[in-house]
């Protein structure tokens, strides 16, 4: 895997920001966001997936958090995605929240966030995480492994704070995962907030000014 990129703060160092990008995708994907959230003492951490065939996509070579082998159903099975490449992924995104903390960063000053398949990943590494994160976001992404994953889940985040945000007219993860995976959260415990918006499989300014008020919210209020 190549080395994330980063954006360094522009004041003392207080808090750090892990964005994982989608399928396909890369770290230089949301590499704008520093600009357009502002917040001069946290470090922003954008890491690239492995490139890995994916399945789904006629066994392409490309950045992919895991495997997807076929669209809909089978996700809260393992059938659908590979457990193995995600647990993989996990240790990779878990190594850079050790090494912010390695830096003088708590845990609670620490957010994970990630649009599409690094929305599912945020989700399957933060709640899975032995130490109190400040928050996650998961975009346009879902839950993976239900059933799963509330048992490997970690009591240390369970009252970690959730902002999943979805379009309403996606046609590559259907807005139904999003709506079904904070239900299921919120089910089992987790302080879950779940905002729609009228866009397809994207990024909106309205979606990023919740991402920004999320930040202060989990961050300012420490």
């Amino acid at each position: 895997m190549s080395s994330p990129l980063v954006t360094e703060p522009t004041a003392a160092h207080d808090a750090s920001i892990i964005w994982m990008h989608g399928l396909g995708a890369s770290a230089n994907d949301f590499a704008d966001m520093p600009g357009i959230i502002p917040r001069p003492g946290t470090r922003w951490i954008f890491p690239n997936a492995p490139v890995r065939p994916v399945t789904l996509n006629n066994g392409m070579r490309m950045r992919s958090w895991f495997d997807i082998r076929y669209m809909g159903g089978g996700e809260e099975s393992g059938e659908r995605e590979s457990p193995e490449e995600a647990a993989d992924s996990h240790r990779i995104i878990t190594e850079l929240i050790e090494a912010e903390h390695a830096n003088g960063i708590p845990y609670n000053r620490i957010v994970l966030v990630g649009f599409s398949q690094g929305g599912a990943m945020s989700l399957y590494t933060g709640t899975r995480t032995t130490e109190t994160l400040a928050g996650m976001v998961c975009l346009s992404g879902y839950l993976l492994f239900n059933e799963v994953q509330l048992e490997a889940a970690h009591p240390h985040n369970r009252q970690t704070p959730v902002l999943i945000c979805h379009g309403t007219h996606d046609d590559v993860v259907p807005y139904r995962s999003g709506f079904l995976s904070a239900g299921f959260m919120k089910t089992h415990g987790w302080p879950v907030a779940f905002e729609e918006y009228p866009m397809q499989h994207e990024v909106s300014m309205p979606e990023i000014r919740r991402i920004g008020e999320f930040f202060a919210e989990v961050l300012d209020q420490n």
